[in-house]
């Protein structure tokens, strides 16, 4: 997958089109054929995209898209931190959601603009990091 081709893709897409594309995606990069950093880039336009759709991701693509992104956390690199950060939240990934909550146990070795980060998104999520759609459902009431 190509970054520039999938930062030029339609803002709407079917939800079919895009679980395959994540799949291949994942695919892609547990075999090495893209690097870390185009795949959370690739990761982050498709999410923008999800959430266009309004609905869930497919269950299964989330918990591969979640233990994927769970292995990848680290508190090193705000661009890495903000980027997963979106996904997570924008996806609904739990597993990665808690990992991101733990590593705060370790704050002392992470610099300041990163905990805000992560502290500022942990307390926007709450409770409703499985259902990133939580805030619209208010307003449909």
């Amino acid at each position: 997958m190509d970054i520039i081709e999938i930062e030029n893709l339609p803002d709407r897409i079917p939800t079919e089109t895009l679980v395959l594309m994540f799949q291949e995606a994942l695919v892609q990069f547990k075999n090495n054929e893209i690097e870390k950093d185009n795949f959370l880039l690739i990761f982050m336009q498709l999410t923008d995209r999800q959430v266009m759709a309004y609905e869930l991701l497919r269950s299964d693509i989330r918990n591969d898209i979640d233990r994927t992104l769970s292995g990848l956390w680290n508190t090193n690199s705000y661009d890495e931190v903000d980027i997963i950060l979106s996904i997570v939240v924008n996806l609904g990934l739990e597993i990665c959601f808690n990992r991101i909550k733990e590593s705060l146990k370790h704050y002392t070795v992470i610099k300041q603009p990163i905990l805000n980060e992560i502290q500022q998104t942990i307390d926007e999520v709450g409770e409703n990091i499985s259902n990133p759609y939580y805030s619209l459902e208010n307003y449909s009431e």
